[in-house]
């Protein structure tokens, strides 16, 4: 039982954080978008944006920046559903993982390990995310 309600409270929090963490905090610049693009930044599973390899420091930067904004919106979901903010971002996680990581982004798992999404396959989600 307890499994279930937390499997429903993450789809819940999975709703609530695409639509409202959106705008502000996924926000990127272009010279994000591109590293974006080239796989050398990528969504992680723990709702944050994670450096693979080397960038520059505006890329770096601007990563950090996203990642603040992120953690403000965690923070104040989390309040809000009564949830851990490790939990509202790893929902937020779950949910970029699969539908914002395009054919030949990177992305990182729980695990720490790297993945580039191939052609149309799907992205391989962490076990906590909600089928």
């Amino acid at each position: 039982m307890k499994t279930r309600t937390i499997t429903f409270a993450a789809a819940g929090l999975v709703l609530a954080l695409s639509v409202g963490v959106g705008g502000y905090a996924l926000a990127q610049t272009g010279a994000v978008s591109a590293a974006l693009a080239a796989g050398t930044v990528g969504e992680q599973a723990d709702g944050y944006l994670g450096i693979r390899g080397s960038a520059s420091a505006e890329v770096k930067a601007e990563v950090e920046s996203i990642n603040i904004k992120r953690r403000a919106a965690y923070t104040d979901l989390a309040a809000k559903r009564g949830v851990s903010v490790a939990a509202a971002a790893a929902a937020t996680g779950c949910k970029t993982l699969s539908s914002r990581v395009g054919p030949g982004q990177a992305y990182r798992l729980l695990d720490g390990s790297w993945a580039v999404r191939n052609g149309s396959e799907p992205v391989q989600l962490p076990a906590n995310c909600p089928a």
